[in-house]
């Protein structure tokens, strides 16, 4: 990714109702009521992977990527229960639908 986990941990200690520990998990709670589980992977300098539970809104994982580098940076989604890898797009389009979580 285009970040590096010091420059995605500033950005996201900041965030209001964020919770983000030194080892990289972070809880991110809202006042509507989602909540976001993560925590980030970093390797040579670079954050390497992000792990994502929970659910948010659009503007609300616009500002997860932009920390972890994104738009500068295409993003690969895997979804683990299904076991197949998608990108950004269609990521998006399968997290509209009601019943899928992050």
């Amino acid at each position: 990714m285009a970040a590096s986990f010091e420059a995605a941990q500033d950005r996201l200690v900041d965030l209001p109702r964020m919770l983000f520990e030194p080892d990289g998990s972070f809880v991110w709670t809202s006042e509507d009521g989602w909540q976001v589980d993560g925590v980030l992977y970093d390797r040579n300098g670079r954050l390497h992977s992000a792990e994502l539970k929970g659910a948010c809104s659009e503007d609300a994982l616009d500002t997860l990527l932009t920390a972890m580098g994104w738009p500068g940076t295409d993003m690969v989604f895997q979804l683990s229960d299904q076991g197949v890898f998608i990108d950004e797009g269609e990521f998006r389009r399968f997290a509209l639908q009601p019943e899928y979580e992050l």
